[in-house]
């Protein structure tokens, strides 16, 4: 009888569990789809992204970048959805009984591969996004660009350009 009632218990708590996961599982695809649909309006009516806020681009400036953004998503999206699928193609790999070193080589061979061929696209981005800039908002686009990779500006002249924090020591990029 002992035992019916630990069965029973850890029953009902397994149910508990599975609708509590259920509702966070349900409400994070809720949120999410809400948080892509919002987008920021100017008073022009021209939609515009953190960066345009950021550089302070004009209209014109900024369906320029809409282009160059939305030709780099449509191109790193397709790099991303490989890289992540190489990915899980060497886990598999490492998951199995005896993982396969020739085939564990060959698939961080195209790994790579993708990988570069989406910084190229990165690059790519920048030098479109440079272009459509004032040599003051290239100047912030580097300065941007330098924050999102983790090599912040050195110099003086940037002192006020880290918004996360010190530079840790150590960290370098020149």
């Amino acid at each position: 009888m002992e035992t019916y009632k630990k069965n029973r218990l850890l029953f009902w708590l397994l149910i508990v569990l599975v609708v509590i996961n259920i509702a966070a599982l349900a409400s994070f695809f809720i949120y999410s789809k809400k948080s892509q649909e919002v987008t920021c309006k100017e008073q022009s009516g021209m939609s515009c992204t953190g960066l345009c806020k950021e550089l302070n681009l004009t209209e014109i400036q900024g369906a320029k970048v809409e282009e160059i953004n939305r030709n780099y998503v449509a191109n790193a999206g397709v790099l991303s959805a490989g890289i992540k699928e190489m990915r899980a193609s060497i886990l598999d790999e490492l998951n199995r009984e005896t993982p396969d070193s020739v085939a564990i080589n060959t698939l961080v061979k195209e790994l790579s591969r993708q990988q570069g061929m989406l910084q190229h696209e990165n690059i790519k981005q920048y030098l479109e996004l440079k272009k459509v800039c004032t040599p003051e908002q290239a100047q912030q686009l580097s300065g941007l660009y330098r924050d999102l990779y983790g090599c912040p500006m050195q110099g003086k002249g940037n002192m006020n350009r880290h918004r996360r924090g010190n530079q840790q020591e150590g960290m370098r990029c020149e």
